[in-house]
């Protein structure tokens, strides 16, 4: 899919994580610079596989003067935005229109000017990985940003007069997001490894997983849990999406069309949550799963023997793809 995935603000259980390793401010000043500086940040995270995505900014409190700019990477398979509301409600990422949701041009395209002075809404848009946004802060204050796509997610720019001695280095920075970052990636390993070992347990399968991480975003596990399942015909498999935020879809066959949000309704259903396949080739899409969406549980019944492929058509870039082997 042209766009990775569709997260809304919600609810979330904590795990357990602080924040503490993310704000550099121990460490004694550094030289003052002779001239305005380029900071380097990170927006999320994610393991060499991408099966966690880390939704947080690193580092999330982050020190500048006057005339000085931040870069911001992606270094996630998600996309974020990097948004200054400036203290106004910030836009939302989904929008009805006609009944139909759709994505907010207010959200997704960039607003603002490369300066920021602590007013209006500046916004980077979409950032898929790798990508860049770069900002000048030209007044000293105290200043607010945030992801539109993944609640929790957001940080604060501490902007001094120009010439003023920084708390931190960028080697401080960077020392610091690296040590969080790999402390975040390993609490998703051990909730991956828990939803696993749930789902086995209970004769489901985990449509992914996650869990926020308080104060500074959320973790996500793009991965079917198991990925390989295998039942007789007649039998019936039922998928189950626990995460609070980030909404998955159980697809066959051909991915529905209609841009990012085309997979938001279920198609090829029998009744609501439910499909019955008789075919390797038949198409049947959930629509999205999640506590926030359309439920949280899919089921479907297999009639006849053969290995049915299926998709996460949000998520299934980042690895989120399975089998279901029917035997006789």
């Amino acid at each position: 899919m042209g766009v990775r995935s569709i997260t809304v603000r919600g609810r979330r259980a904590g795990i357990g994580l602080t924040a503490g390793l993310l704000i550099a401010g121990s460490v004694a000043p550094a030289a003052l610079a002779a001239d305005p500086v380029g900071w380097h940040a990170a927006a999320g995270t994610s393991t060499p596989d991408e099966a966690v995505q880390v939704n947080a900014f690193l580092p999330r409190s982050l020190t500048v003067d006057v005339g000085d700019s931040i870069t911001w990477t992606v270094k996630s398979g998600e996309f974020h935005t990097v948004t200054f509301p400036s203290g106004a409600e910030p836009p939302p990422f989904i929008v009805p229109i006609g009944g139909v949701p759709q994505l907010n041009p207010d959200a997704v395209a960039p607003s603002g000017g490369p300066a920021y002075d602590g007013s209006g809404l500046t916004n980077s848009g979409l950032l898929f990985g790798g990508q860049q946004f770069t900002l000048d802060f030209t007044k000293a204050g105290t200043y607010s940003f945030l992801c539109l796509i993944h609640a929790g997610m957001a940080g604060t720019v501490h902007v001094q007069d120009a010439g003023t001695h920084y708390p931190a280095s960028q080697a401080t920075w960077n020392t610091a997001s690296r040590v969080a970052s790999n402390r975040f990636e390993a609490s998703g390993r051990a909730l991956q490894a828990r939803t696993l070992a749930g789902a086995r347990s209970s004769g489901t399968v985990a449509a992914g997983a996650g869990a926020a991480i308080p104060d500074v975003g959320s973790i996500a596990v793009m991965r079917f849990l198991p990925s390989r399942i295998v039942v007789h015909a007649g039998q019936s498999v039922t998928w189950v999406n626990d995460d609070p935020e980030t909404p998955h879809t159980v697809t066959f066959g051909e991915e529905p069309g209609g841009g990012p949000l085309g997979s938001f309704f279920p198609s090829g259903i029998d009744g609501p949550g439910h499909a019955t396949i008789s075919s390797t080739s038949q198409s049947v899409n959930s629509g999205f799963t999640g506590a926030a969406f359309l439920g949280r549980t899919f089921s479907a019944t297999f009639s006849a023997p053969g290995t049915y492929h299926f998709i996460c058509a949000l998520h299934d870039d980042l690895g989120m793809t399975g089998s279901v082997v029917v035997l006789p």
